[in-house]
């Protein structure tokens, strides 16, 4: 099978399309035929060896984690999944033809989803999903600021802190203002040519996917005890007390059920993921690059089959 593999951490240019032996199902595992991969930050992160204190891996390394498919095969012991159900979810290296996923990392598609949304749905989705219900537990009235709101992570976090009635403010470049304003954001920051702190006061929660000195400049804006959540960091808690605040440093973890419950939202046409690019798998390298330099608007996916 077809498959984008590195042999050291370094730069896209280590990416390679080779062909490799197609993987096995397992006891307790899926195989599963990729129809699309979502591009992540996590992946060229993974990649260039930022996080190898955190996730090391052994190469040859399949990149990817995020698909869109079909359950080809069904290991033993396996419940809730068969030979031919449409699915999507995490999988051990998806920019291939074939790879491997755990029950908990998989969820069903729904029949009016398509694949290219599917695809764009995981790590995004339950990102936002985790982050918004689970973690701040975002409720009627309440505000909140997000960073880095057209990407990603971002729209749907936008759109499921609207669904929990908060008011929201966003940081985002003049380009994506009007997609923002049609989400029901009611505050647009430029953050090239405006300082957030200046226009955001008290804030019950900001919701930081930036990291860096914006997420530093953000302990001023929120309201005494209120909650900044980072999936970038370092959280630093000292500032944050300073501030009287709280900072947590989240990791998105794998649920099915959640999934699920982001699937059905949007099959309903209640949260859209935005999609940035549709490109092909030889294409691995453009797109990691357009991830991690271009600053996309939405989603990149890659076509696998």
């Amino acid at each position: 099978m077809k498959a984008i593999q590195i042999n050291k951490y370094g730069h896209a240019d280590q990416m390679a399309l080779e062909t490799i032996p197609r993987p096995k199902a397992g006891k307790g595992e899926v195989l599963v035929k990729i129809h699309d991969a979502g591009v992540n930050p996590v992946d060229w992160k993974i990649r260039e060896g930022y996080m190898k204190k955190v996730r090391p891996v052994s190469f040859p390394y399949t990149m990817g984690q995020d698909f869109s498919g079909e359950a080809a095969a069904v290991g033993a012991g396996v419940t809730g999944f068969s030979k031919g159900d449409y699915v999507f979810g995490f999988a051990r290296g998806s920019y291939a033809e074939y790879a491997i996923a755990s029950p908990e990392g998989l969820a069903h598609m729904p029949k009016t989803v398509d694949f290219v949304t599917a695809a764009a749905i995981p790590t995004a989705g339950l990102t936002a999903w985790q982050i918004v219900m689970d973690v701040a537990k975002v409720s009627q009235d309440q505000t909140v600021l997000v960073h880095g709101a057209a990407g990603g992570v971002g729209t749907f976090a936008v759109q499921f802190a609207k669904r929990a009635g908060a008011r929201v403010s966003a940081t985002a470049s003049r380009e994506d203002f009007t997609y923002l304003q049609d989400l029901g954001v009611a505050q647009v920051i430029d953050y090239k040519s405006e300082r957030f702190e200046d226009k955001v006061k008290e804030v019950d929660i900001v919701i930081d996917l930036v990291g860096g000195n914006t997420l530093t400049r953000s302990y001023g804006t929120v309201k005494k005890n209120g909650l900044v959540i980072t999936t970038v960091g370092p959280a630093d808690e000292s500032e944050a007390k300073q501030h009287g605040v709280r900072v947590i440093q989240f990791v998105m973890k794998p649920a099915s059920d959640e999934l699920q419950q982001i699937a059905r939202l949007v099959e309903q046409g209640l949260v859209k993921p935005r999609i940035s690019k549709v490109m092909q798998l030889p294409e691995a390298k453009e797109a990691e690059d357009l991830s991690q330099l271009g600053h996309p608007h939405g989603k990149v996916i890659l076509r696998v089959a």
